[in-house]
């Protein structure tokens, strides 16, 4: 028998192909672990859950469809954290009032008073907050004691509260408080938050917390009780009410409505930077439903389109479609919104 003779020249072929394939692969680029985000185009739904009793406040970034939850019912005071401002706000949504009294001792016994109750009005212009203006520059204090509500449903011994607020010291709000027959009121510091809006003090912790999650340029959007004043249908009287709607972000946000029977498909840029725009945190507000006292039913009116430049001056449209989920509760507002 003849002895196999190896085929050299094969061998060689086919050490010299892996080769090649090799030096091609090795110089391919590695595969990145995490593919970079895509930016998120097109129509996009959301449907938010404010909970049983609608205190939740629902913060909502709709370039990134990103949305963050917190408890609205804890805090009573907002303190102003923009640079230059030293506004303040009440907590609507708790049905909360203020009285402002007089420039005399905090510390002595006061009444529940029986007229001269505010609330802030929805619009968020500071010359029509419940406080009004507490103080000439910014530093010093015009020295009034207020009396805050916090509202029907807190416990009777906490419900309400006195409170004065002195000279702002290196920044910071400097408030004493107590219930109104303390003698000996408590003195806290309430500090500027950098990135927020307010920074949010609640009574019962006698603390700030964070009520406001997300910076002032990173939300559009909020969705929250707050009180307004309202036409009752069919007799025209008007009446304080405690709505639940969409507010814009005060920080360099803006919406518009646009023309009535405006398909929402023939809303684009052009149309949405003609309009007038408002920064009313209220611009869009709670009346894009309507309670029907028949049937005791929430209905929306998707009819009514809505345009928002951000702060970061995106543009965007959207209608509601809903307030009820699957199951038939209300308070699950489902809306949808483009970016135009």
């Amino acid at each position: 028998m003849m002895p196999m003779i190896p085929n050299f020249a094969g061998m060689r072929s086919w050490i010299c192909l892996t080769l090649v394939i090799h030096m091609l692969t090795s110089c391919e680029p590695e595969e990145p672990l995490y593919p970079a985000p895509k930016q998120i185009q097109g129509l996009q739904t959301l449907m938010l859950d404010l909970g049983e009793d609608r205190n939740r406040d629902i913060w909502v970034n709709l370039g990134g469809v990103k949305t963050e939850a917190t408890d609205g019912s804890l805090w009573d005071l907002g303190f102003s954290c923009v640079s230059g401002r030293w506004d303040m706000i009440i907590n609507n949504g708790n049905d909360a009032w203020l009285y402002r009294g007089d420039t005399g001792n905090i510390n002595r016994t006061f009444k529940i008073p029986t007229s001269g109750w505010r609330y802030d009005h929805p619009s968020g212009d500071p010359d029509s907050s419940a406080i009004g203006s507490w103080s000439p520059d910014g530093n010093n204090s015009y020295g009034y004691c207020y009396i805050l509500d916090r509202g029907i449903n807190q416990p009777a011994a906490q419900r309400y509260i006195k409170f004065k607020l002195g000279r702002v010291e290196n920044g910071d709000y400097v408030l004493s408080y107590g219930r109104l027959d303390d003698s000996v009121t408590k003195l806290v510091r309430v500090g500027r938050i950098p990135g927020k809006n307010y920074a949010y003090f609640s009574f019962l912790l006698g603390d700030t917390l964070q009520a406001e999650p997300l910076n002032q340029d990173a939300w559009d959007l909020v969705f929250r009780k707050y009180k307004t004043n309202i036409i009752e249908t069919g007799t025209g009287i008007p009446y304080d009410y405690v709505a639940v709607g969409c507010l814009l972000n005060p920080y360099n946000t803006q919406s518009a409505e646009v023309p009535a029977n405006t398909p929402f498909e023939s809303v684009n840029l052009s149309l949405a930077q003609s309009l007038q725009l408002s920064d009313r945190r209220d611009a869009i507000g709670y009346d894009w439903k309507l309670f029907d006292r028949l049937s005791g039913k929430y209905s929306v009116n998707y009819k009514r389109i809505y345009v928002i430049r951000t702060a970061g001056n995106q543009w965007f449209k959207l209608r509601f479609t809903d307030y009820y989920n699957d199951l038939g509760q209300r308070g699950y507002p489902k809306f949808e919104f483009e970016r135009l």
